[in-house]
């Protein structure tokens, strides 16, 4: 698989341009720019999302813990969090929990674990003790 360092050689640039490029910033000439995207077009590259996110530290995505999504408070309350979320280009991970307190636990673990911005919880089932060392 690409990586950056491949695109650079290949364009006859640096890392730091071909960086640049990826990431839309202006001071990059048409030439460079036009080189390296043939090369990301040849080798089909798709950038890592994880190593983005380690590089950004945000992972632009966050949980909203509901008990059920069949219950029309929580899809109405889901539906507007969705609505905002494409607004400000973040990505939503629903985590149903059906009132599981150690699945409710386990999705507060991806927030430690950095595999999530934020959590977002509409109904608990663990003690706010239990939640509290998540924030």
């Amino acid at each position: 698989m690409a990586n950056i360092n491949e695109i650079a050689r290949r364009a006859g640039v640096s890392v730091s341009t071909v960086s640049r490029v990826l990431n839309h910033h202006p001071h990059v000439s048409q030439l460079k720019k036009a080189a390296v995207q043939r090369v990301i077009d040849e080798l089909d590259y798709v950038p890592n999302r994880s190593a983005v996110d380690l590089i950004r530290k945000e992972t632009r995505s966050f949980g909203v813990i509901m008990p059920y999504n069949n219950n029309q408070a929580f899809d109405q309350l889901l539906h507007g969090i969705l609505n905002r979320s494409v607004e400000r280009d973040y990505t939503v991970m629903v985590l149903p929990t059906k009132y599981n307190t150690e699945k409710e636990l386990s999705y507060l673990n991806k927030l430690k674990n950095k595999q999530l911005d934020g959590i977002i919880i509409t109904s608990r089932a663990n003690s706010w003790d239990a939640i509290l060392p998540f924030n």
